[in-house]
């Protein structure tokens, strides 16, 4: 299924809006500057002329639908291997919880009968404030001019898929808000966290992060 998809998806924006599909590509690009908008991800704004604009391109894939439709999806992504180390990015660094952290869970929560959950958090690494004055150039087919005719670009506000840094944006806010929330990193794992819900019944929540992207 992979490979089939690879073999009929888009990998530019010409292949997308020449492709049988291209409306509901359009959609999909839509969709993406629709949500990027609403999470205030940038704002536009000239380059400054010290400044080199990171690249971006548009990544493009079919998803199946919680009653196996498909559905179009695109995203807008940073060429983050065009980045510039201490102007563009800092830290890169991020964790994933260990595979031992998630079956030592699994375990535990057969044996005492715990509920499990599982949930994903979409366009996580968008809720990330950006950590340096960075910009990328706009999305193709999206490119708005100043009134005056120059060309602008989008400074970022919030972290971007494809920058070196957005994992590490991420794990930050997240790690900060846990705390807030009261629960303890594990000295073990720093991405298993757990909080002590009702003393004296014992009750506990324990949360593993996973990144896989």
């Amino acid at each position: 299924h992979y490979c089939f998809n690879m073999s009929i998806l888009p990998t530019t924006y010409k292949e997308a809006m020449s492709s049988k599909e291209a409306d509901k590509w359009q959609k999909a690009m839509n969709d993406e500057m629709s949500a990027l908008g609403e999470n205030e991800t940038f704002e536009l704004t000239t380059l400054p002329p010290d400044r080199k604009a990171v690249g971006g391109k548009w990544v493009y894939t079919v998803k199946s639908g919680p009653n196996g439709e498909q559905q179009h999806k695109a995203r807008y992504v940073a060429k983050g291997y065009s980045q510039i180390q201490d102007i563009d990015y800092q830290e890169t660094f991020s964790p994933t919880a260990r595979m031992t952290s998630i079956r030592t869970l699994v375990h535990l929560a057969v044996q005492n009968d715990w509920e499990v959950h599982q949930m994903d958090v979409k366009a996580a690494f968008l809720n990330a404030p950006i950590d340096v004055e960075l910009y990328v150039e706009q999305p193709e087919g999206y490119e708005v001019k100043s009134k005056s005719g120059k060309k602008l670009v989008l400074k970022l506000n919030k972290s971007l898929y494809g920058l070196k840094q957005s994992g590490r944006n991420w794990n930050t806010k997240l790690h900060k808000q846990l705390l807030e929330q009261g629960f303890a990193q594990s000295r073990v794992d720093p991405c298993v966290y757990t909080k002590d819900l009702n003393q004296p019944t014992g009750d506990q929540a324990v949360i593993v992060v996973w990144v896989d992207d």
